[in-house]
């Protein structure tokens, strides 16, 4: 178990604290969470202290809002972080057209596999398998999409002031 599998975890009871040790901070943050829980500063110790302690939940929600201020800050700056990989990606592939061509492909793999479901019949031990794959190709391809019309509205709206130039 990792940090980010244990802020999952955590989530559950405390939203906040769970997002702060998924974040890049996790560690730091494992430190309070173990110290609140009086166990060893690792993800498995404090894994196996919220199974087996009952109070664990209310140590953890009473550390939350003890530190409620800095745990958004830190899911503040985890949020930009990842938003910033995403704008930078976005703006390294501009002239790339490997995105382009991923979404093409994943779109072509959709189709294909939306028609093979109507219009095949799938072997009867298969046919799990066969959807787990096609919700997997699905989910990329919606990812994919995302890529392309992601915007924010702002952004969309400064655009449209560029080109209409109202």
């Amino acid at each position: 178990m990792d940090w980010k599998a244990l802020g999952a975890s955590v989530g559950k009871v405390a939203p906040l604290l769970g997002t702060a040790l998924g974040g890049p901070g996790g560690a730091a943050v494992g430190s309070l969470v173990a110290a609140a829980l009086h166990v060893e500063d690792t993800p498995l110790a404090i894994s196996q202290a919220m199974l087996k302690d009952p109070e664990a939940g209310t140590k953890l929600q009473a550390l939350q809002n003890q530190h409620a201020q800095a745990l958004q800050e830190m899911a503040l700056d985890t949020l930009k972080a990842e938003l910033g990989d995403t704008a930078n990606a976005r703006n390294n592939h501009k002239y790339s057209k490997m995105p382009a061509t991923i979404t093409i492909m994943l779109t072509v793999m959709v189709a294909g596999l939306l028609w093979a479901i109507f219009n095949e019949s799938l072997p009867s031990g298969h046919a799990d398998l066969a959807m787990m794959m096609f919700g997997q190709v699905f989910t990329l391809w919606g990812a994919s999409i995302t890529y392309w019309v992601g915007t924010t509205r702002s952004s969309a709206e400064k655009d449209r002031r560029k080109v209409f130039g109202n």
